[in-house]
């Protein structure tokens, strides 16, 4: 049986003919262009982390970081995708994503406050990061788009309540798959327990020499 968007000759309005995404290097390698992401975004990653600018932890923040990264690859960086795409399982409908991260960062105001030990935060940050996922208001680029704007959100938690300095160390991964089954367990099921687990294991207390990792998981 044929693929719905085969049967409609469906093209996306994100990609070339060849069905690569449309780019500003003008590339129609897929494999070029994804080499050509990682350097551009690592170089961003690292210009953040040294200076992450204004931080309202909002909708137009989250943009923002998107747009940062990718501004120099993609014409939609930094703007909410109109497509319907899934990756294992559907993500949140185009017509729905705005009101959904407006509420997901509105709970923000009431849920930091009563953030008070690492057991709260390791909670807190699992059900965030699923509840993000799921939502994924971009055409391309959202893991590193939310795990940008967790490691600034970890930051200003732990400095606003007074914690240790807490931080995702993706690094200490080390089966892939183990973290988008975790994710997706989440994400489907409202089951956090495997990235619970996960996340226990790689919040790690922030130490302050390390070098940048800027692990990519997804």
């Amino acid at each position: 049986m044929g693929r719905i968007d085969e049967i409609l000759n469906y093209q996306s309005p994100y990609t070339r003919a060849g069905g690569v995404l449309q780019n500003k290097l003008n590339l129609d390698d897929e494999e070029l262009l994804n080499k050509a992401e990682r350097m551009v975004t690592s170089y961003k990653l690292a210009k953040l982390y040294l200076d992450p600018g204004h931080q309202t932890f909002d909708i137009e923040h989250y943009k923002s970081i998107h747009k940062f990264l990718f501004e120099d690859i993609y014409p939609f960086a930094g703007e909410i995708r109109t497509e319907v795409i899934s990756k294992r399982i559907p993500f949140c409908l185009p017509q729905y994503i705005t009101t959904e991260l407006n509420k997901l960062f509105a709970s923000l105001k009431y849920t930091i406050p009563n953030i008070h030990n690492r057991e709260d935060l390791l909670k807190f940050i699992t059900e965030f990061y699923a509840n993000l996922d799921i939502i994924h208001p971009f055409r391309e680029g959202n893991g590193r788009t939310e795990r940008e704007f967790v490691r600034q959100l970890l930051d200003y938690i732990c400095k606003t309540n007074g914690l240790e300095e807490y931080n995702l160390d993706y690094s200490l991964i080390e089966n892939k798959n183990e973290f988008i089954n975790a994710v997706v367990k989440a994400d489907a099921l409202l089951d956090y327990s495997d990235l619970m687990v996960l996340f226990d294991r790689i919040l790690v207390v922030k130490e302050k020499d390390k070098d940048i990792k800027l692990g990519n998981p997804e």
